[in-house]
């Protein structure tokens, strides 16, 4: 049996993978919270308390061989206690959603020619390197503390084996990593003034970080002493549990962000500006990825505000079908935006509401504007110049709604393979563990066509969405 933990920015969930592939899956969700206007953070340990719970619900886990994770990516917990015991955080965790450290961008642009290249990833608020460089100056006496820093599966791996490392991809998604050298970035390092001591120690995903403490064991009920690996970021690890390598396939996820990604071989290091690129699992690929902040983020805020069940919803919207609302717009931008606009102070609003409109109508509209920013992502990521897009592949949870993937497959103009498998992340997490433990288990994937409907009113959907943006970002105030 092998474990693979997913950490997610809403949810946790565990998998115990057999060796001829069958799962057991748990999950526990967690709230971020907006103590500030555009902050995003939580206590990491509700992480640790989520994983103990989880755990309590598989079977078999004395007989769990190994462990791997996956994570979200950008995150950031400074931290202090000596290696090998549980790391103590000293703050709450920032995440990818927070705009806190935007003005920290302009420390960037003294980067030019290969200096730039070799950051690999456009400037833009949420990553790590400028989360520290506020901490650094907003939060001194946290700062002079830290004796490490660590990324959110890295704390949580930690938790488990006392290490203090990270993985070659999520150290890619911090503004902090040299693409050219796969390292720190230690020339940026320095200019910026940030402690580089407190930097993990960076290893393949697919290495062994650690093994699990007696503390860990006897906390979290796992055998101790197995293996757990280093990981990766979710969207890497969701490409190795799906074995996607082929750069005309792109793989769409909606979960809390929405993402359209495709592997380039390991040796390109594609550049663009409103694009970003990770390191993969091993270093034989890397993903250049369109990243939209506001896919289950926005759904979810809409859901919470008119109060409704996505059952409910679906199954009502799947009678009344897809021809309306032609005229309502929604923008999603509700915590500012990546690709394309790479705008940390994007706005989201609803557009042509009316007395005539109801709820279901504005629930249809998020819908059709959160599909829309995939499609402008899945645009971008075509137009990059790393050739076209022959298939797109649907991944994740949402994917079991057969409304969505209806309307997605609209609004792309494209069919989409949709995946049997709805927690790659987390299935590619257990498959580095399966991996570490000498066992091979297959990535084949089964897939189901979700055709093209006929839905030609979408098209000018799409392009009303993008000018009512371009109008709505003019507006002094809005920011």
């Amino acid at each position: 049996m092998f474990l693979g933990i997913d950490l997610g920015t809403g949810s946790m969930k565990l998998m115990l993978l057999e060796p001829d592939g069958s799962e057991h899956i748990a999950s526990r969700v967690y709230s971020v919270i907006s103590p500030e206007p555009g902050w995003a953070e939580i206590d990491p340990l509700i992480w640790l308390d989520a994983l103990e719970s989880g755990l309590k619900e598989l079977p078999f886990t004395d007989k769990i061989r190994a462990i791997g994770l996956s994570g979200q990516m950008h995150g950031i917990i400074p931290c202090r206690g000596e290696k090998g015991r549980a790391p103590e955080p000293l703050m709450a965790a920032i995440t990818w959603a927070d705009r806190r450290a935007g003005r920290y961008c302009s420390h960037y642009n003294y980067l030019r020619g290969d200096e730039k290249t070799r950051l690999g990833n456009p400037v833009s608020a949420g990553m790590a390197g400028l989360s520290l460089l506020w901490i650094r100056d907003e939060r001194p006496e946290i700062y002079h503390k830290t004796e490490t820093v660590l990324l959110p599966k890295d704390f949580v791996r930690a938790s488990l084996t006392g290490d203090r490392c990270s993985d070659f991809s999520d150290a890619s998604g911090t503004l902090l990593y040299d693409f050219t050298e796969r390292s720190w970035y230690h020339n940026l390092i320095d200019h910026l003034g940030i402690r580089g001591d407190i930097l993990p120690e960076l290893k393949s995903g697919l290495d062994i970080a650690g093994f699990v403490t007696e503390e860990a064991s006897r906390r979290f009920g796992l055998p101790s002493g197995i293996p757990v690996v280093t990981g990766a970021g979710d969207t890497p690890a969701a490409m190795y549990g799906t074995g996607l390598t082929d750069p005309a396939t792109a793989q769409i996820s909606v979960g809390t962000a929405a993402q359209v990604s495709r592997s380039v071989p390991g040796a390109e290091l594609p550049s663009s500006a409103n694009l970003n690129i990770f390191e993969g699992v091993s270093s034989e690929y890397r993903y250049q990825i369109a990243a939209m902040l506001n896919g289950g983020l926005a759904l979810e805020w809409v859901r919470r505000q008119l109060g409704f069940d996505w059952e409910e919803l679906y199954t009502k919207l799947e009678k009344d079908g897809l021809e309306r609302p032609r005229d309502l717009i929604f923008i999603p931008h509700l915590s500012g935006e990546r690709t394309p606009y790479m705008n940390p102070d994007a706005r989201g609003a609803w557009i042509g509401l009316s007395i005539s409109h109801e709820k279901e109508d504005l629930a249809l509209s998020a819908l059709l504007g959160v599909a829309s920013s995939v499609r402008l992502g899945a645009e971008t990521l075509e137009e990059s110049g790393s050739g076209s897009i022959g298939t797109f592949r649907f991944i994740g949870g949402s994917a079991r709604y057969p409304f969505w993937r209806k309307l997605l497959a609209g609004m792309l103009g494209r069919p989409l393979q949709v995946s049997e498998h709805r927690d790659s992340s987390v299935r590619g997490a257990a498959m580095m563990a399966a991996r570490a433990a000498g066992n091979f288990i297959p990535d084949h994937v089964e897939y189901t066509e979700e055709a093209v409907g006929n839905f030609p009113w979408m098209n000018d959907y799409y392009s009303r969405q993008k000018e009512f943006y371009r109008i709505i970002s003019t507006v002094p105030g809005l920011d």
